[in-house]
């Protein structure tokens, strides 16, 4: 819709009221969602305290592994420094602190409180069912993979790359996914939501650019899941299930009605089972505070390292170099600067919109705002997913497709940069 001079989607004005009710007070309400989180997760994983543990809801955010609880705390550490400037200059800076907190973290706060209230309209009444059916023979063809593929790329769209990773594989476990299916799937589609892309369009300063760049988004992760699947590693994955068996359920998906017919069917199903209003309020509420209290900390905490190892390491500096020499090939400006945001997107999908923050050149920024939703596989989140489930894909494996989309993706970015600007 056209808004305050440009043109956004809805729950980009939504935010935008949102971020305007936080006013000045936007860090110290992401540090006390971490201060909250850090101490009910000490009481649950550390002292087992039983009112925490007795419902599933409260035991499964805040009963975790020693590894998160550590996680947790060390995000709740970074947002105190920052917010009462003690402790090291480092973490105090705007540089690291300033980046992470109150660039991203309020911008990702105040649109998750929009989104997990809303995106029920999206994916409780109907809709999913109704883009996914009519997306599947696309799927087939295309991507060589069974209709119900869309469904998980629809759940990313609207939802969270995490989900649509968990939905892929859950299917795996299931042996509805052969572990090639199931490996190209997570690799390819589990993208972040329109919600998130909208957070790091803000980011990267070309939040009035956002619906041509997230059309030329779109368009590169459509290139990008036609070419690797056709690549190795994701060539060489075994057509067979967990199981180790073979065959192939493609050829029982058939079509006894028109496809629009089909699609319309299943949506009125899923609308018929829609929940009632105190069901949906419930629901996006439970949303709200599961992303509030497992989420924002553990993401915050891996931002300021990702951010550390960035800018305070020789490491991504040495990695990037092959990449100036592309940059500046491709005629953008600030091609040493950028570089490192180009390979820095395997730590946090953040990084290169945070790079992109401190550039100029919109060309730049529109390029690095797209790597960082593009690349898709950053090890901060769909990474550690990946390796801790059963699916067949190994670090190095999942560091390779991340190049591979990398090289696919700057090209066409490049070009949607230099054609808008």
């Amino acid at each position: 819709m056209p808004w305050d001079g440009g043109i956004t989607i809805g729950i980009g004005v939504i935010t935008g009221w949102v971020m305007a009710m936080f006013g000045a007070h936007g860090v110290e309400l992401v540090v006390l969602v971490m201060v909250v989180t850090s101490v009910v997760t000490i009481l649950a994983s550390v002292f087992h305290t039983p009112w925490l543990l007795r419902r599933k809801f409260t035991r499964d955010m805040f009963r975790v592994p020693w590894s998160w609880v550590l996680i947790r705390i060390a995000g709740m550490v970074f947002g105190l420094i920052y917010l009462f400037q003690i402790g090291p200059e480092l973490l105090r800076s705007e540089e690291i602190g300033g980046a992470v907190f109150r660039d991203i973290a309020v911008n990702v706060l105040a649109v998750y409180i929009s989104a997990c209230l809303l995106l029920p309209l999206l994916t409780e009444f109907g809709f999913m069912e109704f883009a996914g059916t009519l997306a599947r023979p696309v799927f087939r063809r295309v991507f060589r993979l069974p209709g119900r593929a869309a469904i998980d790329a629809t759940a990313s769209f609207v939802g969270a790359s995490s989900i649509g990773l968990l939905i892929t594989i859950g299917q795996y476990e299931r042996m509805h996914y052969t572990a090639r299916e199931a490996c190209v799937i997570a690799a390819n589609f589990s993208i972040v939501s329109i919600p998130f892309a909208l957070v790091v369009a803000n980011v990267a300063g070309i939040g009035h650019l956002f619906i041509p760049w997230y059309g030329f988004v779109v368009l590169t992760c459509i290139v990008a899941a036609f070419i690797t699947p056709r690549l190795p590693p994701l060539s060489r994955k075994k057509d067979e299930y967990i199981d180790g068996s073979h065959e192939s359920d493609l050829v029982v998906e058939r079509q006894e009605v028109s496809l629009v017919r089909e699609a319309w069917g299943a949506a009125l199903e899923r609308a018929a089972k829609s929940p009632t209003p105190p069901q949906f309020f419930s629901n996006g509420f439970q949303n709200l505070a599961f992303f509030l209290f497992s989420v924002v900390a553990a993401a915050m905490a891996l931002a300021t390292i990702a951010l550390l190892v960035t800018y305070h390491t020789p490491i991504v500096s040495w990695l990037s170099y092959p990449f100036i020499s592309v940059l500046d090939l491709a005629g953008l400006p600030d091609a040493t600067k950028a570089a490192p945001g180009v390979i820095a997107g395997v730590l946090d999908q953040y990084i290169p919109a945070v790079v992109a923050s401190d550039i100029e050149s919109e060309v730049t920024s529109f390029v690095l705002a797209g790597l960082s939703i593009c690349q898709l596989v950053f090890l901060s989140e769909v990474g550690v997913l990946i390796l801790r489930s059963k699916l067949p894909l190994g670090l190095l494996e999942l560091l390779g497709i991340f190049l591979l989309r990398t090289v696919i993706a700057l090209p066409i970015l490049v070009a949607g940069a230099h054609l808008l600007n």
